[in-house]
């Protein structure tokens, strides 16, 4: 369960970076040969976009075992080299980015991008929001609602940067059209206004390699209903230990359950293994469970909602 869970969030997180990352140099390209300030600062956005979700992929808890991200994500100095350098690129071009938009703005009279750059724009919104309705849909089905409010929240600022450079450059072409100079310093100024947006996620995702947050305890309430999920599978006798704790919007929890020392090890497995998965199911959020058990000691009679025959034959630790 966890791992099709891992593999479900790295499917969700690497569609967005890839179809980002052809975005980006689509626009890129266009905005090139089209001397569109803006709609190059939207692709650099778009790019910072990829780079930032690429980050949080690799600071996951939610991982699976096997695989180049796993081995990154357990290399905690390159995982942290890899984070700093991505953070460093995207300040540097939102810095470039500025700097040219500037440069524009000073010049005596910026030219208008062509048609073909407007019809970029609208196309590569279309396919934007196309790859956001998959990756959220994809993340709710799978119980990665976490997940699916991230994807949300990238999407709104991805959104405000390409009507930034849609506004600049229809009110450069109108003013080309109209013969209005004045509303030719609209492309580069949007530019200037996408160069923020960059800067912004360039210091987002610096915080978030130097401040990573810390594994936090999780509430006693919050706890409380892991450990009545837990006492409700059928073999437990109790739960002798339970904790949870919260790094980002992941929780791993670490329990240690008591079962009828006349069970089998392979019996206390399965039930052990049955709580894990119910939990994991029942409560999104928690992407890691710990569950051992030991056999129940508080002498006879005791407690049990497992009770099978006496067989001496077949006892767990003695």
């Amino acid at each position: 369960m966890s791992s099709e869970r891992s593999r479900s969030l790295e499917t969700a997180a690497l569609s967005g970076i890839v179809g980002n990352l052809v975005l980006a140099v689509l626009k890129g390209t266009v905005g090139y040969a089209a001397n569109s300030k803006a709609l190059l600062g939207d692709a650099l956005h778009t790019a910072a976009d990829s780079a930032s979700r690429l980050q949080e992929l690799l600071f996951s808890k939610a991982s699976t075992d096997h695989g180049v991200l796993a081995r990154l994500r357990n290399g905690e100095k390159v995982r942290t080299v890899i984070s700093v350098v991505l953070a460093i690129l995207v300040l540097m071009s939102g810095l470039q980015l500025g700097i040219s938009a500037v440069r524009s703005l000073s010049s005596s009279e910026p030219q208008a991008p062509g048609l073909y750059a407007l019809i970029t724009v609208l196309i590569a919104l279309v396919l934007r929001e196309a790859l956001f309705q998959f990756q959220y849909r994809y993340s709710i089905k799978h119980g990665l609602k976490a997940e699916a409010d991230r994807y949300a929240n990238h999407e709104r600022y991805s959104l405000y940067s390409s009507l930034i450079a849609l506004i600049g450059m229809i009110g450069a072409m109108t003013g080309e059209a109209m013969e209005w100079p004045a509303l030719l310093y609209l492309d580069p100024t949007a530019a200037l206004l996408v160069a923020c947006l960059v800067l912004r996620k360039g210091y987002l995702m610096v915080m978030n390699t130097v401040y990573q947050a810390p594994a936090q305890p999780l509430r006693e309430e919050d706890s409380q209903r892991f450990m009545e999920t837990i006492q409700r599978v059928y073999g437990i006798v109790t739960v002798e230990h339970l904790h949870a704790q919260e790094t980002g919007h992941f929780i791993t929890v670490d329990v240690t359950i008591s079962v009828n020392p006349r069970i089998t090890v392979q019996e206390a497995q399965e039930i052990a293994d049955r709580a894990k998965n119910l939990l994991l199911a029942r409560f999104p959020q928690v992407t890691h469970v710990q569950m051992q058990f030991i056999s129940y000691q508080a002498g006879y009679p005791y407690k049990s909602n497992h009770e099978l025959p006496d067989n001496d034959a077949s006892s767990l630790l003695q």
